[in-house]
């Protein structure tokens, strides 16, 4: 008989949780674009967006809130921090015209564009070259193994590697954004309906990198980038039996199986 994973196991799976300062942050945050009217505490909350995240500068912080950022990964303080920015850049951009910036990106949104597209693109890479070196905040304190250095797992430290630089960045971006899925699904839920929004000529300098997001979604086709692209691990469904409960069997829904391993180019038709 298949032995079926516990909660237990299930829940240990995920980590061992965000600090509620760090919480408290993001949301702080966040509240400045979900006002009736955006005023100017926006444009606050994207430089803090893009210290915290991008430029890795705890300083200025609490002492409550620098040590709650120090306690986990950077890794995992991108994970957390990314439907925040993700929201937070498409209230942002449906609100363009209203802000008077039909013709050019003013600073916040530049601030903003530059923390989601270093996200997407750059997060991963950079975060896992940290965790290898030791540096960052707690490279070895998370239970994930995604955030383990590629290079050394099953191999002795003096063996040589048998790969080029090239194919094991790729290599680490594909196990960074193994568990992703959620995440792409609300980018393309929140970006999809706003994608002309962003004109081509915005993406200049800074924003230039961001290019490779954008023209696939302008020609309605999913951006090749690792975001999108790297496989996901399944979630399993821990599935429990109640036993004389006629309502409960009325309102099963059918379709209660693993669907099974899936990947994140499933969602090219949402393109």
């Amino acid at each position: 008989m298949v032995k079926r994973k516990s909660l237990d196991e299930n829940e240990s799976e995920c980590g061992k949780g965000i600090p509620f300062p760090i919480q408290t942050f993001l949301w702080r945050q966040t509240s400045a674009f979900l006002r009736p009217k955006l005023g100017k505490q926006y444009e606050a909350s994207c430089v803090s967006f893009e210290r915290v995240l991008v430029e890795n500068k705890l300083h200025g912080l609490s002492p409550a809130l620098s040590e709650a950022i120090q306690s986990i990964s950077r890794w995992e303080l991108v994970q957390t921090a990314l439907p925040h920015v993700l929201h937070c850049t498409s209230i942002l951009l449906s609100n363009r015209n209203k802000l008077g910036h039909q013709d050019k990106l003013g600073v916040a949104e530049t601030k903003l564009l530059h923390t989601l597209h270093w996200m997407l693109l750059d997060a991963a890479q950079e975060c896992n070259h940290e965790s290898s070196l030791g540096h960052g905040w707690s490279a070895g304190s998370s239970s994930s193994a995604f955030l383990q250095p590629v290079g050394n797992q099953g191999s002795s430290s003096g063996a040589p590697g048998s790969c080029s630089s090239v194919s094991e960045d790729e290599h680490t971006r594909t196990k960074l954004f193994h568990k992703s899925m959620e995440t792409v699904e609300l980018f393309v839920f929140l970006f999809a309906p706003l994608i002309h929004r962003i004109k081509e000529s915005d993406l200049t300098f800074r924003l230039a990198s961001g290019l490779v997001i954008w023209q696939p979604m302008w020609e309605h086709r999913q951006p090749d980038i690792p975001a999108f692209t790297a496989l996901i691990k399944p979630v399993r469904n821990i599935v429990t039996a109640k036993r004389n409960s006629p309502v409960n069997n009325q309102c099963s829904p059918c379709g209660s199986a693993n669907p099974g391993p899936m990947v994140a180019c499933t969602l090219c038709h949402l393109f």
